[in-house]
């Protein structure tokens, strides 16, 4: 579980800020299959971790352009948490308010997370 929380804040944090984080295609892709992963999959490790090998293969990734809005809640809300069950909660809820703003991308993250269940 401590992992799969780890992924959706470090996932969330990098989509709110794709001018840092998401420079390259490849880190912009690997974090919104990830919020995709985290969100839609209850963070299945298993399908997490095959996002980076595939996207080490020899497809060409197009970099979706940029959002303007990336969700309305941000890292300072779950900073504010005072146990670890409340801690998670914030995050999971942060990470579904992120990945709600990424609605315009939702079709190529699931076409893109198709491929690599399939390449598994």
């Amino acid at each position: 579980m401590r992992g799969a929380v780890h992924n959706l804040v470090v996932d969330s944090y990098a989509l709110q800020h794709p001018e840092e984080y998401g420079r390259s295609a490849k880190s912009y892709a690997a974090h919104l299959l990830g919020l995709c992963c985290g969100v839609e999959h209850a963070g299945d490790q298993r399908l997490y971790w095959s996002i980076a090998r595939w996207l080490d293969g020899p497809r060409p990734i197009v970099k979706p352009t940029l959002l303007s809005v990336r969700g309305g809640s941000t890292i300072a809300e779950v900073a504010l948490a005072d146990t670890d069950a409340l801690y998670a909660t914030r995050v999971r809820a942060w990470a579904k308010d992120v990945w709600d703003g990424y609605r315009e991308q939702h079709a190529l993250a699931r076409q893109w997370l198709g491929e690599v269940r399939a390449a598994r």
